[in-house]
């Protein structure tokens, strides 16, 4: 399979190394623009199973910033290191940002049969050279709200339905958030995708639907409840409200952050 996208896909070069290096790289970057990436408390214990189940693995992720693939980064760097991962990019995208091939990323036109056709012979190809391979995939297709419904192009479906074994897949929904710090959220949550037993790629497309908008529920819910509580931590989290603030705080003897100068509700001891 040719690299210049003569046959309608322009092929990954991953190299491991360098993966390592921009997965550390995002975590950096991403622990200096947001206040906390925060995993919805059970999203681990899903993955580890998913992991473990000695099946291909699809992660459907949800596509609402530019962010969406450095949070995959920084993810599998917490979440699946040691795992080869595999994530199709449209092709134009690709040709200005060539070095995200060495990641694992290859080229595709979206909008052309044939290319998508040639994707989906790639993806098995590899998956069956390769079971451990993490196959990463935004079926929306395009940047979303989190509040829009859920539409799917049949890409992810068609793809679990032609694998040999029913694969494992997982849904992975991300929010950007606001909440007492000035520095965003980035929030997280991963549910499973039940495996339809027909296992049709119209089957295959129902129950990843169905699996995007319970996962996207249930974190839109944890979202706007501003729980803590309901979340790990993955990196940051320090209560902030402003490096000057901070000190004029600790000097005054009290912590920084807004928690610590929240008033008590009404009706409190």
């Amino acid at each position: 399979m040719s690299g210049n996208g003569d046959d309608g896909l322009i092929e990954d070069r991953p190299s491991p190394a360098f993966r390592r290096f921009f997965a550390w790289y995002a975590t950096r970057l991403v622990s200096r623009r947001f206040h906390a990436l925060r995993l919805l408390k059970g999203s681990r214990e899903i993955l580890e199973e998913a992991l473990d189940a000695d099946r291909s693995m699809i992660t459907l992720i949800s596509h609402v910033s530019w962010w969406d693939p450095l949070v995959g980064l920084v993810l599998w760097r917490k979440l699946f290191v040691g795992r080869d991962i595999l994530m199709p990019m449209a092709s134009e995208q690709l040709s200005r940002f060539r070095f995200f091939r060495r990641l694992g990323v290859f080229g595709i036109d979206p909008d052309d049969p044939t290319s998508m056709g040639q994707m989906r012979r790639h993806v098995l190809q590899r998956l069956a050279q390769s079971p451990d391979t993490i196959l990463g995939l935004t079926p929306q297709g395009r940047f979303t709200d989190p509040r829009e419904p859920i539409r799917l192009r049949p890409g992810a479906a068609a793809i679990a339905a032609a694998c040999e074994r029913s694969p494992s897949v997982v849904v992975i929904s991300i929010e950007y958030v606001f909440w007492q710090d000035a520095r965003p959220e980035l929030l997280v949550a991963v549910r499973s995708c039940d495996s339809p037993e027909a296992g049709s790629t119209t089957d295959w497309y129902r129950a990843m639907e169905e699996g995007m908008r319970r996962c996207a529920k249930d974190l839109a819910a944890a979202s706007i409840a501003r729980d803590e509580s309901a979340f790990e931590v993955l990196e940051g989290g320090k209560d902030r409200i402003n490096p000057f603030m901070d000190a004029w705080l600790r000097i005054r003897g009290r912590s920084g952050g807004i928690a610590a100068t929240r008033a008590a509700p009404k009706g409190s001891a």
